[in-house]
């Protein structure tokens, strides 16, 4: 083999290292971001408050039986500034018996610690009725 098609070679070589380097940081930087972004999402009151009120409504066991678990992530926003606050969330939750998902909206004023929610409820999968958990 010549000297000019080793180099030829041993450049493609490293080319080809240094884009699969670039995908592999790539993938390990947006897993690194998808899961920080779940875990502080899972990490708020408005979150935490809404898994252990479907886990202790009789209504959301009876349809969804136990153990009720929480989905992968969470979609939507919560929001604090300058202590004041927003939730708009949906999480979804499952059980033996089938899954629904949980809609989630309040806010909080300044100086307080607890969330007030608008809308608070269960929607279950095939049924029209949604399960209040206020």
């Amino acid at each position: 083999m010549s000297e000019v098609h080793q180099q030829k070679s041993s450049i493609g070589k490293i080319i080809g290292c240094g884009c699969a380097a670039i995908v592999l940081l790539g993938i390990i930087g947006g897993a690194t971001a998808f899961f920080g972004f779940t875990k502080l999402m899972k990490s708020n009151n408005p979150y935490k408050d809404s898994i252990t009120a479907v886990q202790n409504n009789p209504a959301a066991v009876a349809a969804l039986g136990e153990p009720i678990k929480e989905g992968l992530m969470p979609t939507g926003n919560i929001s604090t500034t300058n202590g004041e606050g927003s939730v708009d969330l949906q999480i979804g939750v499952s059980g033996p018996k089938g899954k629904g998902k949980i809609y989630v909206k309040g806010s909080k004023a300044s100086g307080s610690s607890s969330w007030n929610y608008d809308t608070w409820e269960l929607k279950v999968d095939g049924q029209e009725q949604a399960i209040p958990l206020k």
